[in-house]
């Protein structure tokens, strides 16, 4: 009876720390409301929360003008997640196939000459990315592990870009295989791509675009 009374306290302990390593969903200290001025100071610094490559990668700021239209790539996108959300990888892919043509018609104006060619990589990444998802409809977790680079061109292509609307950069810590991983979002509330229907509110938001 002892034992039993142990493991079940052990399960409890754990559950709870499981629990635990997701960030709160309703917490918006983190929140920081920034101007497109602001962009490249802020853009990578995000600690150990940020995927890797994204710490390798750094972009031109938008200097508060929008150098493009990203209407279709972020209506692509954000179906993209919420076909993820509720763990739909056929309607993910479609999502997706959707995203690869938005993404290839994309043409930015008025970039400077290296902020075109930062935009040309970044979209050359973003549609690798989004093809696998589109190829792997029966396969949600290799969906997924795209999603994590996908997320960072997304957020890439925004900051040279810019935006007309209010985004939230928002963050998983158990994404990724436990590294941590962004997704832009059009909601404050989170709704986690990553977990999906398992852990839909796991998350933070990171920081707000506008």
């Amino acid at each position: 009876m002892n034992i039993k009374r142990i493991s079940l306290f052990s399960l409890a302990v754990a559950g709870s720390l499981f629990l635990a390593s997701c960030g709160n969903s309703s917490n918006t200290e983190n929140h920081n409301d920034m101007s497109h001025e602001h962009h490249e100071g802020m853009e990578h610094d995000h600690g150990s929360h940020q995927h890797s490559e994204s710490n390798e990668r750094s972009v031109s700021s938008n200097s508060g003008e929008l150098k493009g239209d990203l209407t279709s790539i972020m209506s692509s996108y954000f179906s993209l997640n919420e076909s993820l959300v509720k763990d739909n990888a056929s309607s993910a892919a479609k999502s997706s196939e959707n995203l690869v043509g938005a993404l290839k018609k994309f043409k930015g104006t008025g970039l400077t000459v290296e902020a075109n060619k930062e935009v040309s990589e970044i979209l050359e990444s973003a549609i690798e990315n989004a093809e696998h998802i589109a190829s792997n409809s029966d396969d949600i977790d290799h969906q997924r592990e795209h999603l994590v680079s996908l997320s960072t061109d997304i957020k890439d292509l925004i900051g040279i870009i810019g935006t007309k609307q209010k985004l939230y950069e928002d963050y998983c810590p158990m994404a990724n295989n436990n590294e941590g991983a962004i997704w832009i979002s059009n909601k404050e509330e989170i709704s986690n791509p990553y977990m999906g229907s398992s852990m839909p509110k796991c998350g933070k938001v990171n920081r707000v675009i506008e």
